[in-house]
């Protein structure tokens, strides 16, 4: 008897060896016969408070007869022909009805594989119609404490596109608590990974949606049934994040046909998520609006100035210097483009045809022939127009007003043709000045994003930090 003993021991000690095979080795001796004096074996083999060992020997010992109310009502339970195998319903025709209301208690967003990790407690709650009882029979208990391998739990489980097949239902809790009325209450905390959809459009400023899903692999609706109205969050501390934050967090349920007209449900959650991250909007957007006004500076200066080419310099290095910066910012997954890094883009277009004519106006000023017609009519056109006078009126790098030169020449002085190409080379950096201006505001109204993304259907419900009447009322709701 004792040789069968060990292994049976030996055995499920290599198969596991957590705690929770503890109930596993119990059994094991109980089965061969040795309750009162092989139980000081386990104890000495996993070392643990041995004042819990007779409460474990009463509650799954069957044959004998435990002192206690608990002990005896435990015995009542789960010793007389209990199934955990079987649904917990008396006529077969009804199914069992599981409320669950997920509570998040910690998050955690990894932007290289675009997944949410998540830390919740699943609540949930059920009738077990084998597990009541008269308290007045036991001293009027009105609970019991079991574990989730002594009773029937509903096969609820995560089946997105990140579903872990070693996770366990019981998770990081292997207890529920049953009522006299029939009512189960298991709280297990898991951790949870979570599919998002990548989009970073609006980056920095930008949100994801993540999505969980879960169901029964094999129950159809006519015999286990799910319902959850709303996701919580556990307290506001959930969002205490360095550079995340929920600001969405509700379920909805789906149900998919199967074969002989039944259905099986699923429950959707889902999650919307911000950026809030101060660093990116210190080191992306004050660059940004820095080499801006460099660009539409150096219009206003003279094209055949040498000051002008070192500005134009400055802006192309640091352009260059910046598109590194973003090469290790930007997140690199998802098929959108981040509009802010669309706006650089085009920003350094702008740079590179300011080269282009900073080259063409130090060209044009050197010209000593006969302008064309058109280029005499454009520039006395422009120094005739008010308009035109109001931004001509001013030299280069000189905030004095200035009467233009052509004005101050007379018309028949045709021998210095110099003196139009200079004008007309003005009149091109002011144009293309107010081009590049409306350019820049146009790409700030396309690609770059002030504030988040508003929809209308965004909900979050957030519990009070260990709010118990809150928490009950989860079930009044649900339920």
């Amino acid at each position: 008897m004792e040789l069968a003993f060990y292994r049976c021991l030996d055995k499920l000690t290599r198969e596991c060896v957590q705690s929770t095979c503890l109930c596993r080795l119990v059994a094991c001796t109980i089965r061969k016969g040795h309750v009162q004096n092989e139980l000081s074996h386990l104890t000495n083999y996993y070392p643990s408070s041995s004042e819990n060992w007779t409460k474990i020997k009463d509650a799954t010992d069957c044959d004998s007869d435990p002192e206690h109310a608990e002990g005896r009502l435990r015995k009542q339970l789960l010793c007389n022909s209990y199934n955990r195998d079987n649904r917990p319903v008396k006529d077969t025709k009804f199914s069992v009805n599981v409320s669950i209301s997920p509570m998040l208690i910690s998050f955690n967003y990894d932007s290289d594989d675009n997944t949410l990790n998540i830390n919740m407690a699943l609540m949930m709650r059920w009738t077990d119609e084998f597990l009541k009882w008269d308290a007045k029979d036991y001293e009027n208990i009105t609970s019991l404490i079991v574990r989730t391998d002594e009773i029937w739990i509903p096969d609820f489980r995560l089946f997105s596109s990140y579903y872990k097949p070693d996770t366990e239902m019981s998770c990081t809790n292997p207890r529920c608590l049953t009522f006299n009325d029939g009512q189960v209450t298991c709280v297990p905390a898991c951790d949870f990974t979570a599919r998002c959809e990548a989009d970073y459009t609006r980056w920095p400023l930008d949100s994801q949606q993540c999505r969980l899903n879960y169901g029964s692999w094999m129950e159809h609706s006519d015999e286990v049934d799910f319902h959850s109205r709303v996701s919580y969050l556990w307290s506001h501390q959930t969002n205490a994040n360095t550079q995340w934050r929920i600001v969405s967090s509700k379920v909805s349920k789906q149900t998919f046909a199967g074969k002989g007209n039944v259905t099986y449900p699923t429950l959707v959650y889902d999650y919307v998520i911000e950026r809030h991250s101060s660093f990116h909007l210190a080191a992306l957007f004050t660059p940004i609006l820095m080499l801006l006004c460099l660009n539409l500076f150096i219009t206003w200066v003279s094209t055949d100035c040498l000051e002008r080419k070192v500005l134009l310099a400055v802006s192309i290095f640091c352009h260059f210097q910046f598109m590194a910066l973003l090469k290790w910012t930007v997140p690199k997954s998802g098929d959108s483009v981040p509009g802010l890094l669309l706006f650089f883009r085009n920003s350094l277009i702008i740079t590179c045809l300011l080269l282009i004519h900073t080259a063409i106006g130090t060209w044009v000023k050197k010209l000593d022939r006969a302008p064309p017609a058109l280029v005499t009519l454009l520039t006395g056109t422009a120094m005739k127009n008010k308009v035109g006078e109001l931004f001509l009126a001013g030299d280069y790098m000189n905030v004095e007003y200035k009467k233009s030169e052509v004005e101050q020449k007379p018309a028949i002085d045709s021998e210095h043709h110099t003196v139009t190409w200079e004008a007309f080379s003005k009149v091109l950096d002011r144009v293309l000045f107010i081009v590049y201006l409306a350019s820049y505001g146009l790409f700030c109204v396309m690609y770059i994003s002030f504030q988040y993304a508003k929809q209308d259907n965004y909900e979050l419900h957030i519990l009070g930090y260990r709010d118990i009447n809150q928490i009950e009322e989860i079930f009044e709701i649900d339920g």
